[in-house]
């Protein structure tokens, strides 16, 4: 499998800009991701997809080697798997655990996010689906709202 890490910039020198004359340069990192591709990923062409660039922000690829083993992650940051998808796309997938109650509130045991990237860095057809310490599974935000309102619970 391959493994792809990004660096996520983003310029602060644009939050103030008008859009006239040539853009403030103010840029500052802000994290980043892991990937972990499937064989059948084209690397080239993801890199080509994951990084963009912008007046506001960009994301570009620091390293990508292969490995036959996961790479190593903090528990709140867990690596994005990628297969290819139809029409060149790359699907990717994303579990997030609720680390000891301090990433989601604490009814929330995980967020589940997949969305589709293609050559141009758009993405479409995001799914999130939280999966509640009842065991109930809730797709989307709106879902969620929902059962806390049942829960007589007020989102933060």
């Amino acid at each position: 499998m391959e493994i792809v890490h990004t660096q996520y910039c983003e310029n602060y020198g644009a939050h103030d800009w008008d859009g006239t004359g040539e853009c403030p340069q103010y840029w500052k990192n802000k994290g980043g991701d892991t990937y972990v591709l499937d064989s059948g990923v084209d690397v080239d062409a993801f890199h080509r997809a994951v990084a963009f660039k912008s007046d506001h922000a960009e994301e570009f690829v620091l390293e990508s080697y292969e490995s036959d083993e996961l790479p190593e992650h903090e528990e709140w940051a867990p690596p994005i798997f990628v297969t290819t998808a139809r029409n060149s796309r790359f699907l990717c997938s994303l579990t997030t655990p609720n680390v000891d109650g301090t990433m989601f509130r604490s009814e929330i045991e995980s967020k589940f996010s997949s969305w589709m990237i293609d050559k141009n860095h758009n993405i479409t057809e995001q799914v999130v689906v939280y999966t509640m310490e009842t065991g109930e599974h809730l797709t989307g935000n709106e879902n969620l709202k929902e059962w806390y309102d049942r829960k007589e619970l007020t989102l933060i």
